[in-house]
């Protein structure tokens, strides 16, 4: 009878292992990228399933709140990492911030993850801009992802938006 029990656990053990951690690397910067880096994975692989959102930013280890808006909610994690999602059917809106990373490394974690979760259909800037010219500060990029445009742009750490570089940043995804 006790050797059920202990197969379960075993199980939740070796699933828990296997899931993304929100982490407390060896810096708070270190760890601030990490855990920013987690936070807009988690937005992007569930841009088509906005209900797996929250349940994952938990199963990550984030530690997760109501937001003030009908169904959003807030998550932090180690390193200062900070953010709000709205996920919904159709529009999806996630933002993490931090004030320990900064606007370029941000902007590097954005390109990667469009790389890697989208290969292909990545560009720079907007999909308004014109071809060949220059993409401005905080342009971001646009993912061209099965049924949905999402756009990723950059901004200090807070809620001004604004592209400054001051050590802060936020990834900012609208899908």
């Amino acid at each position: 009878m006790h050797r059920f029990p202990a197969c379960i656990a075993a199980a939740a053990l070796a699933l828990a292992a296997a899931l993304p951690q929100a982490t407390s690397a060896q810096s708070p910067q270190e760890a601030a990228a990490q855990n920013m880096q987690l936070a807009a994975e988690i937005c992007l692989r569930n841009y088509r399933d906005p209900g797996a959102t929250e349940p994952q930013f938990r199963e990550a280890g984030f530690q997760v709140g109501p937001g003030m808006d009908a169904g959003s909610f807030e998550f932090s994690a180690p390193g200062g990492v900070m953010g709000i999602a709205a996920p919904a059917q159709g529009r999806s809106y996630c933002t993490v911030m931090s004030e320990q990373v900064p606007l370029a490394t941000a902007e590097a974690i954005g390109r990667a993850l469009g790389e890697r979760l989208f290969p292909g259909n990545v560009t720079a800037g907007s999909p308004e801009q014109q071809a060949g010219s220059p993409v401005p500060p905080c342009g971001g990029l646009s993912i061209f992802a099965p049924q949905r445009l999402i756009r990723i742009t950059y901004a200090q750490a807070g809620n001004s938006g604004e592209c400054i570089n001051d050590g802060t940043s936020a990834i900012i995804i609208n899908m």
